[in-house]
């Protein structure tokens, strides 16, 4: 969230800022918000895929085996995956999105490189790095830029439950980011990620997140406000190590004084190896804010650098 809009790597207090200030909201990730954080996860629901060479230990776990990164990584979705980064492992998870919005609020907003680092510290427990993340907003002949908030996480994976894995997140963003996209005040996130390996190529997840969050008001005013985001996901694994998937966001609030929304985003995911990912996805929205819709296209990639 965003911090989702740590998924979406973009935070809604972000989203919401911008389109009071006559800058049209930026994704990610919301997310979370924007859900932070800024959105900010591929939710590659753990697969129990045998490894290529004997290793019995990993057979059974089904955030292990070769194609451990699809498993782990959280971009390129809203959701978070239920795996944590091994210990003594770093990922490093960046991206560009490209969103247009139309309607009253008109605009086109870039965004990179919607930053998510994670490192392994213990056994199935990480720390997180949210940020940086820079947006270029345009509304007809005039252009805004700026930053999103920048906080920390954490990620603990609860042991294994048969085709089960369970997971929880708490990130924290500081009110680090330019007026207009970041939140205006500190955020805080809490999730629960669950996914089910249905069988070795089909997989389904969810997380859901509740946060307390800053944003704008219709009169120009900062004040706090709590939303709940809950995110589910299905991901189906392709020959040639390729992997699809298709998730569904709500987000019951954006903003002190509005109401939520929901959208949609779905894509494609390239193992290149047991160290890197690259991804491209599409996302629109089903309910309008502020009379108007948007939909976005983003590239990004994951990478294992120990």
């Amino acid at each position: 969230m965003h911090l989702n809009d740590y998924r979406l790597r973009v935070t809604t207090g972000a989203l919401l800022s911008v389109l009071s200030a006559t800058a049209p909201p930026s994704l990610a990730a919301a997310q979370q918000p924007q859900p932070p954080p800024p959105p900010p996860g591929a939710y590659a629901t753990p697969r129990p895929t045998a490894p290529a060479s004997p290793q019995p230990q990993a057979s059974n776990d089904p955030c292990g085996g070769p194609g451990r990164l699809l498993a782990t990584l959280n971009r390129p979705t809203v959701g978070y995956s239920a795996c944590a980064v091994p210990s003594g492992a770093i990922v490093l998870e960046e991206g560009y999105q490209n969103q247009s919005q139309a309607g009253a609020s008109a605009s086109v907003t870039a965004s990179y490189p919607q930053g998510f680092e994670r490192i392994g510290v213990a056994n199935r427990f990480e720390l997180d790095v949210i940020g940086p993340n820079f947006n270029r907003s345009r509304v007809g002949s005039t252009v805004t830029t700026g930053y999103n908030d920048l906080g920390l996480g954490f990620k603990y994976e609860l042991p294994q439950a048969g085709r089960f894995t369970y997971a929880v997140d708490g990130l924290f963003s500081a009110a680090t980011g330019t007026r207009g996209f970041g939140a205006g005040g500190p955020t805080t996130v809490g999730n629960i990620d669950i996914s089910y390996a249905a069988s070795p190529a089909v997989g389904f997840g969810t997380t859901l997140a509740a946060a307390s969050s800053a944003g704008m008001t219709a009169l120009g005013t900062t004040s706090r406000f709590g939303y709940f985001s809950p995110s589910i996901v299905v991901t189906a694994q392709l020959p040639h190590d390729y992997q699809f998937y298709a998730e569904l966001v709500a987000q019951t609030k954006l903003a002190p004084d509005q109401g939520g929304r929901m959208f949609t985003d779905f894509g494609l995911q390239k193992l290149l190896g047991a160290y890197l990912e690259i991804d491209g996805e599409y996302g629109f929205s089903f309910t309008p804010v502020a009379g108007s819709r948007f939909h976005y296209v983003g590239l990004g990639f994951g990478v294992r650098v120990k």
